[in-house]
């Protein structure tokens, strides 16, 4: 009984490990409409974004392209299309540096993204550091429309994985006393 419960749990163990290294990068251009994807450090991506019911989002990756240069972030150079594709939002998932990038304390993790539609959003977002094996949970401020915004990490980020986009809500009826 030990022996088949020992074993069981080995099997166990090893295909939850098995699962959380199988990465949903889209190679397929483009997706079909799904709730997560996850991209690589270097990438320019363009999803589209279909509205379900309660204000959720999936969406659909229309494209991927991969980036080699970095980013400063002192020039400020606008990357995304001056015409923008509605019910989109565009993606810089890039390296990116401040003053000329020759120490280690310049080097970031750059997320840009432009919001084309025309609601607030939010969504979450799991990253995987260079030195690490897991995924773990990080911090999304949202993207109002029209707007990009800038997610920044000290340190380099090998994956993103985006998930659970939905319309942003704000509580106006919070009371301050």
């Amino acid at each position: 009984m030990k022996k088949t419960l020992f074993t069981l749990f080995v099997c166990l163990c090893s295909l939850l490990s098995f699962s959380q290294n199988q990465l949903n990068i889209p190679t397929t251009l483009p997706t079909e409409f799904s709730n997560s994807f996850t991209f690589p450090l270097g990438s320019k991506i363009l999803i589209e974004l279909k509205e379900n019911q309660n204000g959720k989002y999936e969406y659909r990756v229309l494209s991927i392209e991969k980036i080699e240069e970095f980013y400063s972030m002192e020039e400020k150079k606008t990357l995304f299309v001056e015409n923008p594709r509605e019910n989109t939002v565009e993606l810089f998932f890039i390296g990116a540096f401040y003053n000329d990038g020759s120490e280690d304390k310049d080097w970031n993790t750059l997320l840009n993204l432009r919001n084309n539609l025309k609601k607030p959003i939010t969504y979450k977002a799991d990253i995987k550091y260079y030195f690490s094996d897991e995924f773990e949970n990080t911090s999304i401020v949202g993207a109002f429309p029209g707007t990009n915004t800038n997610e920044l990490w000290r340190h380099k980020i090998d994956y993103i994985t985006l998930y659970d986009f939905e319309i942003k809500t704000f509580n106006l009826n919070s009371k301050s006393e």
